[in-house]
């Protein structure tokens, strides 16, 4: 098996290239990525081989403030989708999380995101709310999830 590696500052790059390949319309700024990445709540974790990632998710904790674990994005390489690493992703995200003493999940997709739907109902989390015109380029309606453990 694979392993699952923090990524850090160190990695911008890497990350920041990811980013605009998986999502080439609706990606992350460099100078955001810097923000996040900066910030010690801010959790970056993928499979990565030869400096190459495969897939990351990327998390935001708020313990101690709003108490849950905010998914800020999940992404699988084109050459690398349907291999299962999203939900390895979000299996690791989950206990690692559990350990903190963490038990709430919250993310959105893209209404259009069926497999990333499907993800998230793997895991068991649940559609909370629809925010229409949620998403820029293009405009379209989030689905808000939440998950509780």
């Amino acid at each position: 098996m694979e392993d699952i590696v923090r990524l850090t500052l160190k990695d911008l790059d890497d990350i920041y290239i990811f980013d605009t390949i998986c999502f080439p319309t609706d990606y992350t700024k460099r100078e955001y990525w810097i923000e996040l990445l900066e910030d010690k709540r801010t959790f970056v974790f993928a499979f990565k081989e030869n400096n190459i990632i495969k897939a990351n998710i990327s998390i935001y904790n708020w313990k101690g403030e709003d108490d849950y674990i905010k998914i800020m994005s999940i992404g699988t390489h084109p050459d690398h989708r349907n291999k299962g690493y999203a939900h390895m992703l979000m299996q690791y995200i989950i206990d690692e999380m559990l350990k903190d003493d963490m038990h709430i999940f919250k993310a959105e997709t893209r209404e259009s995101n069926l497999k990333m739907q499907k993800v998230f109902e793997d895991f068991g989390y649940k559609i909370n709310s629809k925010v229409e015109e949620y998403f820029d380029n293009p405009i379209e309606t989030a689905y808000k999830y939440s998950l509780e453990i």
